[in-house]
């Protein structure tokens, strides 16, 4: 199935938008009296509501709706951006948009909407307070943005406004509307009711010395189910938040333990270098995500790493047959950082169709495509990435220079909060 890129959705979105406008307003033979100030005002509002739902709808973390977007990461990374842009959007609606000077209801619910939408957002995106605002509070004032929405819902149906006079647009707006509602409902209060969580327990725990724990989960009832390469969703009993966070999964289905390998990167990774103990209680939900090797268009592949974004090859070595010809390249600020150095070398010794090779930045500099390839030698292949997002964005710029068709580039966000 063909996913919706980001690439894609905006442009999509906002054309199916505007044709319907055009197409109520070209056939409107209504008394209200709009001036373009009405109707650019009204035009970024409508669009506000139907993004937002779209948003609330991805929050909900379907299976259907993830398979749209090619893997629950995009989809999240999209649902960040639109939120940005609707939230400029509404700004610019309260300042086109003309004042009518009779009282009603509706005025001060659109004022408290917009403040607190924004409020709400800036908490979500603004890379300050993602660092400062500890993750459980973070996400209790995501989800007070539901009530912000039917705020600004409540807003639209206690004033005048030309949409209420348009059948087709306010159809489909309200109609969106909804659906966003019923989203968030869905996902603040029966979420836990319809979605399947499969109880571990903490097994074993490695510490590394580079701020990396390994953490392997015995099951308690039934295992997950999964392909190499996806991630879950996990929470642990005796931490700082009974939230669950994502961690990509680093063993094979195959296994009847489940390892999860994770970095210190925020609050909630960082507490759980001290206080995570053996026997302590895990609820694993999942499995999400399409960072998957076999669904490529070509056999010939070259596998990219950085860091603790070696977790998917971990699995994926696992999995690979000898139909495939893969060069795995796993860059390391040091070789006392290769903490899975030896497994791989050992996964991969009937393996010769992979070759391996452990990129030591400290030492030979940040790896780089020309480093060790010709636009000519790398046709015609397959390219997985995973690591920090400076790493990611600089392989994709010098794979694009050298020819590569974006649909032969495959990564896995690396944080998508």
């Amino acid at each position: 199935m063909r996913t919706i890129k980001q690439e894609y959705y905006f442009p999509v979105i906002i054309s199916i938008h505007f044709i319907l406008w055009w197409i109520d307003l070209t056939l409107y033979k209504g008394s209200y009296e709009y001036t373009s100030k009405h109707i650019a005002g009204e035009v970024f509002s409508s669009w506000v509501v139907t993004v937002l739902a779209a948003n609330f709808l991805m929050a909900t973390r379907a299976k259907w709706v993830e398979r749209i977007f090619g893997g629950l990461d995009k989809m999240y990374m999209i649902h960040r951006r639109s939120a940005v842009i609707a939230v400029v959007l509404l700004i610019l609606h309260f300042v086109v948009v003309p004042r009518n000077p009779e009282f009603s209801i509706g005025k001060p619910m659109g004022f408290y909407s917009l403040v607190l939408i924004l409020i709400g957002v800036i908490l979500a995106a603004a890379p300050v307070f993602k660092r400062k605002l500890k993750y459980n509070k973070w996400l209790v004032t995501h989800k007070l943005m539901g009530l912000f929405y039917v705020l600004g819902i409540a807003h639209s149906l206690n004033v005048p406004t030309l949409t209420s006079e348009l059948p087709i647009v306010r159809s489909y707006v309200y109609g969106m509307a909804l659906v966003g509602i019923a989203a968030w409902f869905y996902k603040a209060f029966l979420y836990g009711l319809f979605n399947r969580t499969c109880e571990y327990t903490v097994k074993s725990i490695k510490r590394f010395e580079n701020d990396v724990l390994e953490v392997s989960l015995e099951p308690a009832n039934q295992k997950l189910a999964f392909n190499p390469g996806q991630f879950a969703f996990v929470s642990f009993s005796g931490t700082m938040t009974r939230e669950a966070h994502p961690f990509t999964i680093s063993s094979h289905s195959s296994d009847n333990s489940l390892r999860f390998t994770i970095k210190a990167l925020g609050d909630y990774t960082a507490d759980l270098q001290n206080s995570l103990k053996e026997g302590t209680t895990a609820r694993v939900r999942g499995s999400y995500g399409h960072f998957d090797f076999k669904k490529a268009k070509h056999n010939k592949q070259i596998w990219l790493a950085g860091g603790i974004g070696i977790t998917p090859f971990l699995s994926f070595l696992r999995e690979v047959s000898s139909d495939y010809e893969v060069t795995f390249i796993w860059s390391v600020r040091s070789a006392d950082h290769a903490n899975y150095k030896d497994e791989i070398e050992q996964v991969i010794s009937d393996k010769p169709n992979v070759n391996f090779v452990l990129w030591d930045s400290g030492s030979k500099g940040f790896f780089t495509i020309d480093r060790m390839y010709r636009s000519t030698t790398i046709e015609y292949h397959s390219i997985f990435i995973c690591g920090p997002e400076v790493m990611r964005e600089s392989h994709i710029k010098q794979l694009l220079e050298k020819g590569v068709p974006i649909r032969d580039i495959h990564y896995e966000e690396f944080s998508f909060r």
